[in-house]
């Protein structure tokens, strides 16, 4: 009869989630998982088979969070242009809030991990993907609506917004200065004119 599990996966996550992102895949090792997370090693080895899986569903589960506040605080939103400087604006708290400069952890996976695993490049190319294209979606809006300049196809700026949403991530990791991410966002959305 197998045995029930005595916690909660979701907290589990959380802890491996929130260990991975401060030390990345190579820096973390099973025991450091033990102890963040308080479970054996066969605990961890039984629900998440190894590292490797057990990194892959943090990932996961950082993705589908993100998503999911991002997609909350867009909802409020009706302006595209608006809603692109809320993108911006809110990985700008993110990373004034962020307690030691961890950064995106997409964003860290993609630099770390991409050149040793297809998996986890495959990951962060359609996380990216679906970043580019939801900046697609807000051009063309603001294109339809006049708020947006229409000098530039609608994909080209998306993708140079989502290029400029990748280096004001790593910006904000290594200096996390508000001014200097002020005019990172303010010089970005110029173009929008």
């Amino acid at each position: 009869m197998p045995k029930d599990k005595l916690f909660d996966t979701q907290v589990v996550l959380q802890k491996a989630m929130e260990l991975f992102w401060r030390k990345g895949y190579n820096g973390t090792s099973i025991n450091d998982l033990v102890d963040a997370t308080g479970l054996s090693r066969s605990s961890l080895y039984s629900t998440f088979d190894d590292k490797h899986k057990l990194y892959v569903s943090a990932l996961r589960y950082y993705q589908s969070q993100e998503q999911q506040a991002l997609t909350t605080e867009l909802a409020r939103q009706t302006s595209a242009r608006k809603k692109i400087e809320l993108v911006f604006r809110s990985f700008l708290k993110q990373i004034l809030d962020s307690p030691y400069g961890k950064g995106c952890f997409m964003v860290n996976t993609a630099t770390e991990m991409t050149n040793q695993n297809k998996e986890l490049a495959k990951i962060t190319a359609e996380d990216f993907a679906g970043m580019e294209a939801l900046f697609h979606t807000f051009v063309k809006e603001g294109q339809a609506s006049g708020e947006i300049a229409r000098r530039h196809k609608p994909m080209a700026l998306a993708r140079f917004l989502f290029s400029s949403y990748l280096g004001f991530r790593i910006s904000g990791q290594s200096n996390p200065d508000r001014v200097a991410l002020e005019d990172i966002i303010k010089t970005t959305l110029a173009i929008l004119d």
